[in-house]
């Protein structure tokens, strides 16, 4: 079952926007559980200049797909020296990089952002700096020459000792700057384990004495990073799991032990974000490694949707591009509402929002046929089935008891058909059936 999440019941409030936010629905009622949807921004998909006014142009179509949240990449300024070109690789935490545009730019994309009930959170670096950076040459106290194992390679930035108040106090007062001068929302927090946990607490705390409720999404997978105050923590295993599926190698009883135990760690009212690719996955590998195709990252993102968990969309996914993304360069990329996977996908994500209340309901996961798998959730006399093939050829399905000879709702046409014993499902097909 899935939870209701407290970050989701804060209203929105936007500090510079003029219009008037749409009015979140009633907190108690539970239609509205787990319908947030995250959308991971790569501005250098957007354009070689003036992205934020590029992507401002593109938040209707988000907004119709059902987005809820806003996560811009690294906005700042990158470093020039040992640097390898990486956005998060940063000299300066309070400035905007030229290539997107100006404060002004900002401001506009957020207030139009927030005017649409969206929020805005930023990526935010705290455990290094550019080599460049201010810092190193004001305050070399601030630094620590120590390394850990995963860390070693990282030659274009220097590491932030935060045994050092001044480090803890002016890295919060940054976070602060983009909360009180752009009303930001909130922040994802990368390597947030390559910071003390107990900075978390602390600026976590400041923040949200700022912005009631702000979002906290910590790059992590660990835990104890939920006590700090984030939201939402990384699903990393979940991630290798369901590639493994649709690659082969992986079976669905091997996705329901990844969630449940990504979960058996995650506190009640606490959550995990779930995605089927990342800007970091998609920098590694192709998602056409994986999925094969458009149609078999949508089947792997109905999945991840429906199991558990608040999805997260990086863009791209929405367009369905399947090769590799270098986010350290521009690659202006093409997104139009009329692409159909666009259409598809906006499609499930209503279907989604629309079956929040049926999700908090009794679930039911297995198989309708060989590597086709399916979720039910029970709700008094109401039901939800969603119906994900992980292979790329047509498969003949048995419908689970419960729903055979039923009348049902195709959530993703709003059609009405009556359900018999067997069907064929497409070459990576799906189906979403509310009865």
């Amino acid at each position: 079952m899935k939870r209701l999440l407290p970050f989701l019941l804060v209203a929105l409030t936007a500090c510079h926007s003029t219009k008037t936010p749409d009015p979140e629905p009633n907190p108690e009622n539970l239609d509205y559980a787990n319908r947030t949807v995250i959308y991971e921004c790569n501005e250098r998909l957007f354009g070689s200049s003036q992205d934020f006014q590029a992507i401002k142009a593109y938040l209707p179509v988000l907004d119709e797909m059902g987005v809820d949240v806003l996560w811009l990449m690294p906005i700042y300024p990158r470093g020039t020296v040992k640097s390898v070109g990486s956005p998060y690789c940063i000299k300066d935490f309070c400035a905007i990089t030229g290539q997107f545009g100006t404060k002004d730019d900002l401001h506009a994309l957020i207030d139009d952002a927030h005017s649409r009930g969206m929020r805005v959170i930023l990526d935010w670096v705290a455990n290094h700096t550019a080599w460049d950076h201010g810092w190193v040459a004001r305050h070399p106290d601030w630094y620590t020459e120590a390394e850990t194992a995963d860390e070693r390679g990282w030659n274009d930035v220097t590491f932030l000792d935060y045994s050092v108040q001044a480090v803890r106090d002016t890295m919060t007062d940054c976070m602060l700057y983009w909360v009180r001068e752009f009303g930001i929302d909130g922040f994802r927090c990368d390597y947030a384990h390559g910071v003390p946990a107990d900075f978390w607490t602390s600026a976590i705390e400041k923040v949200r004495a700022e912005r009631e409720g702000a979002l906290f999404i910590a790059e992590t997978s660990k835990a104890n990073y939920y006590e700090s105050g984030f939201d939402l923590l990384y699903s990393w295993n979940y991630l290798a799991t369901i590639q493994g599926l649709y690659a082969g190698t992986k079976q669905f009883k091997n996705l329901k032990t990844a969630s449940k135990g990504e979960y058996n760690s995650t506190p009640e009212g606490k959550d995990r974000m779930r995605y089927i690719t990342t800007h970091d996955a998609s920098a590694e590998n192709a998602p056409k490694d994986f999925y094969t195709n458009a149609e078999g990252e949508l089947s792997a993102f109905c999945l991840t949707s429906f199991l558990a968990g608040v999805p997260m969309i990086y863009s791209s996914q929405e367009i369905g591009y399947m090769q590799k993304i270098n986010f350290f360069e521009n690659k202006t990329l093409s997104f139009s509402a009329t692409n159909k996977v666009t259409r598809a996908l906006t499609a499930m994500m209503k279907a989604y929002k629309a079956s929040a209340h049926l999700r908090t309901g009794t679930e039911t996961t297995g198989t309708v046929a060989d590597n086709v798998a399916y979720i039910e959730y029970q709700t008094g006399d109401s039901a939800l089935m969603v119906v994900c093939n992980t292979v790329n050829q047509e498969t003949t399905i048995q419908y689970p008891e419960s729903f055979r000879g039923k009348t049902v709702t195709d959530m993703l046409t709003g059609e009405t058909l009556t359900l018999g014993e067997t069907a064929t499902i497409a070459a990576y097909g799906y189906g979403i059936y509310k009865r």
